[in-house]
């Protein structure tokens, strides 16, 4: 699909999944996902083996992976340039994980399994973009930009925007005969031609 639309864009995160498809692709299939990565349309975030837990993880299983994952880029699609972290669902999330980061040139990351107090705190403050930096680190040495994913994890209605009942619009699965529905009262409508514009 991203090549029949250079403005198509897609994020890939878990090389485990990806050493999966490589294995059984084409040689043809391999060269445009090489020629997808290459003109950028195609960004592997962090890069690891598996997206790790982080809480209770011991930094050494993080490194490890890690190491996996990018022996598995080097040997199979050369030397890429990963830029950007992305752990939207391990459990917790550690400094530790930013140091490593930070560590094999990571520039920026997103998160988004934070406790939704947590969130709506940071979106007061207007501080869910930090440097998140090592607490021993005081010359700020060790930071990477950060940013939280501000909405909810996993229920459409709070993905889409700060309005819930807008977005509940838009998840068709909740339609008129369905066993869910959006609890602000307004479901979801078919689009058509006729509503396209108003939709």
């Amino acid at each position: 699909m991203l090549d029949t639309n250079s403005k198509y864009k897609f994020v890939w995160a878990e090389m485990s999944f990806l050493s999966l498809w490589w294995d059984q692709a084409s040689s043809d299939q391999r060269t445009l996902l090489k020629k997808l990565l290459n003109n950028k349309q195609l960004e592997i975030v962090t890069g690891g083996w598996v997206m790790n837990d982080e809480a209770n993880t011991h930094y050494f299983a993080m490194l490890d992976q890690l190491i996996e994952g990018h022996q598995f880029i080097e040997n199979n699609l050369g030397n890429i340039s990963l830029q950007s972290g992305w752990a939207n669902d391990p459990f917790g999330y550690s400094p530790t994980m930013a140091y490593l980061l930070h560590g094999i040139g990571m520039q920026h990351m997103a998160i988004q399994r934070v406790h939704y107090h947590i969130k709506k705190s940071l979106a007061k403050e207007k501080q869910l973009e930090f440097m998140w930096q090592q607490t021993w680190d005081r010359k700020n040495s060790t930071g990477i930009f950060t940013h939280v994913l501000p909405f909810y994890s996993y229920d459409i209605p709070h993905t889409c925007g700060p309005d819930p009942k807008i977005c509940c619009q838009f998840d068709f699965k909740r339609m008129a005969g369905t066993d869910v529905s959006c609890p602000w009262g307004i479901n979801p409508a078919q689009i058509t031609n006729g509503n396209v514009r108003e939709r």
